[in-house]
């Protein structure tokens, strides 16, 4: 097992579920272990216009070779929604995975290049690089004092309170924006010695809709104990509702409520009642 660190951009949808989504598909893959976690930045995009890059790092344990682990990667991308071949140069991306770092020093091979050509030059990578390898803090401190220093780094600044009751829970959020509030984790207890299990659930983007599957699952049977939002667009949203099986399903009233402000963080409101 060697350390390695990868890192992770997103400027497309629910940019930090995208962060966390990756990091949990990278650790749940064998042979690949997460083993730290950077702050994360949100920087200025390189090309044409487009939203701001949220950017973190992963430092990773791996007994997998660097074609290996860059396979891993590319499958882990498209996970989570991106197509590489219709990417537009320097264009957005719903997430972007590269390896910055091996231990086992330089890589060169077709499609690979440790550490990227250009690292040097790129604080997005350098800031969060450094939160995990601190044993690299001399080989690029002066190349990140050359570019001004770490970009600011991101936070949400935003609150979540779920109470949770015999008939039912709610969840009170403040977020940048709807999407990222639906990507915010709702909650609600499964009796323990249940099986989990995940069940995904792809719908138009919207308040209504995001209400519905809600509404639609619970009425299966189906006891969320967590609902995040793993990838979004403008057109869709990829939703995972984590829970168990509890049999016959409770009469459920689902309702959303949002109150956007021009100057403040939306406001969500998630009530289910049995």
């Amino acid at each position: 097992m060697r350390a390695v660190v990868v890192g992770v951009g997103s400027n497309l949808g629910a940019r930090e579920a995208a962060i966390r989504a990756a990091r949990v598909l990278l650790h749940a893959r064998d042979g690949i272990r997460v083993t730290a976690v950077s702050p994360i930045y949100e920087t200025e995009p390189l090309g044409p216009p487009q939203p701001r890059y949220l950017n973190a790092a992963l430092r990773l344990e791996t007994d997998r070779s660097p074609a290996e682990l860059l396979s891993a990667l590319l499958r882990t991308e498209r996970r989570l929604g991106r197509r590489r071949d219709a990417d537009q140069r320097w264009g957005p991306r719903s997430i972007d995975l590269d390896l910055l770092w091996d231990q086992c020093g330089p890589h060169e091979s077709p499609g690979l290049r440790v550490p990227h050509r250009e690292l040097h030059n790129r604080d997005f990578a350098l800031a969060p690089l450094l939160d995990v390898a601190p044993e690299l803090v001399e080989v690029f401190r002066r190349s990140l004092e050359r570019q001004g220093g770490a970009p600011p780094r991101w936070g949400r600044n935003a609150r979540v309170v779920v109470e949770t009751s015999p008939r039912g829970f709610d969840v009170d959020v403040e977020a940048n924006s709807l999407a990222d509030a639906c990507a915010l984790s709702i909650g609600h207890g499964v009796r323990a010695g249940r099986p989990w299990s995940t069940l995904h659930r792809s719908i138009e983007s919207g308040v209504e809709e995001f209400s519905n599957a809600v509404r639609d699952v619970l009425q299966t049977g189906f006891s969320i104990h967590r609902a995040t939002m793993s990838h979004c667009s403008k057109s869709q949203w990829v939703l995972e509702f984590h829970g168990a099986c509890m049999g016959n399903p409770p009469p459920t009233d689902v309702r959303l409520w949002t109150t956007p402000g021009r100057h403040r963080a939306i406001r969500v409101q998630l009530a289910t009642l049995y």
